[in-house]
């Protein structure tokens, strides 16, 4: 157990552990999910954890059946769930028959927003297999799918009964996969925990590697973070959660604006945090230290803090429909010291242009 997040409707665990996926049929049942269960996972994931999942539920006499989608961010669509929606109304699903969501953020965003929405609202689970899903978006219950104009512009808010990961299967990414990830972490901790920050630059290549104890220790200790955060403000009104966003409002930009085929989400967000500081930095919020710590540590988890060739106007023209704006203006997450956030609504328009186009030259 890494956590238990508390929301309006109740509660549910956020565990974390090596070979949680064989322990599927146990854990479903002590959550009191029998069968069917419907399974969503991608083409990438299917033979290597989809096949797992259902094997364990199986051992249970819990029936599974598998929707695969194609793997990356453009499955997150309506047209995709309206075809999980006939798949699901032809097997006769019903509202107390539960969606297991194996994979990452994409699965798990597409999952969740079909379970939200199906018969007005099915039981999911979370079964994240990516180091960014795992510590970032499987817990709150932020489900959605994206429009062309922008990221996860339609969606809801929509708790799974459990968050449920599988530590060992971060063995098995590859690198890019794994940097993406930490990416979130890395985040976590310069908002709200200073010393875990003093972890990643003592465990930087011990991380890298996937070795046990430290990554799990890591993983559990950014989940509960993670937790906290959404068991206070689960719909973000109260400008907690948004704290979660740092680096977010320049990241989602660098996605959508390059349809996202370049940047994975956690090498968006390590942009977008550079960024972010850069300007409080020269707004005098922290000093020119944070943003090379912060610069340094990115770097030795190999994420990019640039974006070059990247046009600026479609960076600006995302930004202006980010989630976050309110009254017009974009809302930023921002530093003001390591391990503490703020949110500010007084970013001139300037600095912001000046400092995307540092960020893209």
């Amino acid at each position: 157990m890494a956590a238990t997040v508390y929301h309006s409707g109740g509660s549910y665990p956020v565990v974390a552990g090596w070979g949680i996926i064989d322990q599927l049929g146990d854990r479903l049942e002590e959550l009191g999910i029998g069968s069917p269960v419907y399974i969503i996972t991608d083409e990438n994931l299917m033979n290597r954890y989809g096949r797992r999942a259902q094997r364990a539920l199986q051992k249970r006499g819990i029936a599974a059946h598998c929707f695969i989608i194609p793997a990356g961010e453009p499955s997150k669509t309506n047209s995709l769930a309206q075809a999980i929606y006939e798949w699901l109304v032809g097997l006769r699903a019903e509202r107390g028959h539960a969606i297991l969501a194996v994979g990452g953020g994409v699965v798990g965003d597409l999952a969740g927003y079909v379970a939200a929405t199906f018969l007005r609202g099915v039981p999911f689970v979370q079964v994240p297999t990516s180091m960014a899903a795992m510590v970032d978006a499987s817990i709150g219950g932020k489900v959605a799918v994206n429009l062309p104009q922008g990221k996860n512009l339609v969606g809801a808010f929509y708790q799974p009964k459990a968050v449920l990961a599988d530590v060992e299967a971060l063995s098995t990414l590859g690198k890019r996969e794994l940097s993406e990830g930490w990416a979130e972490a890395i985040k976590h901790g310069f908002i709200m925990d200073a010393n875990l920050v003093d972890v990643f630059e003592e465990h930087a290549e011990a991380l890298m590697n996937v070795e046990p104890e430290i990554s799990t220790e890591i993983i559990r200790r950014s989940m509960a973070i993670k937790a906290e955060v959404v068991s206070q403000d689960e719909r973000e009104t109260l400008d907690i959660r948004i704290l979660l966003n740092y680096g977010h409002t320049i990241g989602h930009a660098l996605e959508s604006s390059t349809e996202y085929g370049r940047f994975m989400h956690g090498e968006g967000v390590s942009i977008g945090m550079m960024g972010a500081a850069r300007m409080a930095c020269e707004m005098g919020l922290h000093g020119q230290e944070i943003v090379d710590r912060q610069y340094e540590l990115l770097r030795r988890f190999n994420l990019p803090t640039t974006a070059q060739g990247v046009d600026v106007e479609d960076i600006r023209r995302a930004m202006s429909l980010d989630k976050k704006v309110s009254g017009g203006a974009n809302r930023w997450v921002m530093l003001d010291r390591v391990g503490h956030a703020t949110v500010r609504r007084d970013v001139p328009v300037e600095l912001v242009d000046r400092t995307v186009r540092e960020i893209v030259g």
